[in-house]
């Protein structure tokens, strides 16, 4: 998975165009035929990394210059400046802090404003959500000893899905398996739909191999709003990486801390 960073040619409002301009040359290196080839495009791409904070260091960057600028995620939209300016929000993508959780190394990072919560799973490594919002995710961890040896990812996944589904009410698969794909990590994404007491239900489930454990991420919003909830779960489930190398620390197995 890939942050593509695309400049759209749209200048900030009250920003000097001649400014601007001058800043692609100044801050950016680029050629006077570089920069009129940005200009009479209106979706270049100037970048593209595994590392989120580096695409946003980028935006940050072309948003001092005075240009306007999207991000994706592979072929996902997840930030447009103009469009957040345009709502009351910020030009910038949303900040992420991490997760550090207790008996595994894992490595995740979510919006700011998600709080660690204690009632969503005893057995979660991770359980943290945005109560305001009604978004929530869990991380479990099965220990890859405890089954076949030959068990694949997409086997476990496939499993994992059955199972899910046939303890729900009304459970139906929307969408899914679908790969992901990282330098350092291959893993497998899910949609689901539930009824959860009179409450319709839409999940995100991502799955991943590490070197000692099987990890399932659950993310879960209501139905309705599903829609708008899965740009914040795509970027989520971005982040996960797990690095099983031993080290132990002194947090409790299912809480969950938000870093800087």
């Amino acid at each position: 998975m890939s942050y593509i960073v695309v400049f759209t040619g749209e200048i900030r409002t009250h920003f000097e165009r001649r400014k601007a301009i001058a800043a692609l040359g100044g801050e950016f290196g680029l050629s006077f035929s570089q920069i009129k080839a940005l200009m009479a495009s209106s979706r270049s791409q100037l970048k593209k990394t595994a590392d989120r904070a580096e695409a946003c260091r980028f935006i940050q960057k072309l948003w001092n210059a005075g240009w306007h600028s999207r991000l994706y995620l592979d072929s996902e939209l997840i930030h447009c400046s103009k469009t957040s300016v345009e709502n009351g929000g910020s030009p910038l993508p949303v900040v992420m802090g991490k997760l550090q959780c207790g008996d595994s190394q894992l490595l995740l990072c979510a919006p700011r404003n998600w709080v660690p919560c204690d009632n969503l799973n005893p057995n979660a490594e991770i359980q943290v959500g945005n109560t305001d919002l009604n978004r929530y995710l869990i991380v479990l961890a099965q220990k890859r000893s405890e089954l076949p040896v030959t068990l694949s990812l997409t086997d476990y996944a496939d499993a994992q899905m059955q199972q899910c589904l046939a303890k729900v009410s009304d459970g139906r698969l929307v969408s899914g398996p679908k790969a992901l794909e990282r330098a350092w990590q291959t893993g497998l994404l899910y949609e689901m739909c539930a009824n959860v007491g009179n409450d319709s239900v839409q999940y995100m489930v991502a799955f991943f191999q590490g070197k000692m454990s099987f990890y399932t991420l659950f993310l879960w919003t209501s139905l309705q709003s599903f829609a708008q909830a899965k740009v914040e779960f795509i970027q989520i489930v971005a982040t996960f990486q797990a690095s099983e190398e031993g080290v132990t620390t002194t947090e409790n197995k299912g809480s969950a801390v938000i870093a800087v």
